[in-house]
């Protein structure tokens, strides 16, 4: 009896050993699939296995919600990089003089010729002086008779504005008047030619033209430069002509 009792202990016994061990190996089976497995999704809930947590494939582990991925970097920049932008350089503005005066138009373009290796552009002026006034006047005629008779005319014309000269290199002329500026002379000249008379406006005193060149420097060169080479008695800072600036 107890032999018997015994043999059947024994059998329930190693039934649920092999059970024990047939269940164990289910889940060890399981866990070998999660580790081959790499991308599976664990759950929190669930253990991992040492090897696979701390090896650099392991599965994610979610606890939360995804962080969006960080900005990247734009292509054609460098992270940490510092960009140095070199200061634009200002031309410096063109210097333009004006050199003179000289005595003839030989002198000038004698002048302007030995600018040629230290000035841009060159450019060429005529300045009169303003005479002091104008006169209006009939040359001298060819003794006092033949003036007095002009005047019997004028006066017969309406002119009774006039003087006979007497003497002097000028004598036996008749003057008509004086004007502070051309336009009336020229004005009261036409006047007396409509009505038959040789008369003619005149500047009074000499009128003297200057001949001056206008001169643009090449980079680096000096208004004094440009003067030494002119040969000029003065070189005045005058604005560069637009049509020069602009080529």
């Amino acid at each position: 009896m107890w032999l018997r009792a015994l043999l059947v202990l024994l059998v329930i016994l190693n039934f649920g050993v092999a059970a024990w061990w047939a269940a164990r190996g289910e889940a060890g089976d399981a866990h070998a699939l999660a580790v081959q497995d790499r991308g599976t999704l664990t759950l929190a809930s669930e253990p991992l296995p040492d090897a696979v947590s701390a090896g650099p494939a392991a599965s994610t582990r979610v606890d939360g919600p995804a962080l969006p991925p960080a900005p990247a970097a734009p292509a054609d920049a460098e992270v940490g990089a510092e960009v140095d932008a070199a200061p634009a350089r200002t031309a410096a503005p063109a210097l333009c003089v004006a050199l003179g005066p000289f005595a003839d138009p030989a002198m000038r373009d004698a002048a302007r010729a030995r600018l040629a290796g230290v000035s841009v552009r060159t450019a060429v002026r005529e300045v009169g002086e303003t005479p002091r006034g104008w006169r209006v006047w009939m040359a001298p005629l060819a003794d006092r008779a033949a003036a007095d008779a002009v005047v019997a005319r004028l006066l017969e014309a309406g002119f009774t504005d006039y003087y006979v000269i007497g003497d002097g290199p000028e004598a036996n002329a008749v003057a008509l008047g004086r004007f502070g500026s051309e336009a009336p002379a020229q004005g009261r000249a036409a006047a007396l030619r409509e009505a038959g008379f040789e008369a003619e406006a005149q500047p009074l005193g000499s009128v003297l033209v200057r001949y001056w060149i206008d001169a643009m420097a090449a980079d680096g060169v000096s208004a004094q430069t440009l003067r030494a080479h002119a040969a000029s008695a003065r070189a005045e800072t005058r604005d560069c002509n637009a049509a020069w600036d602009a080529g």
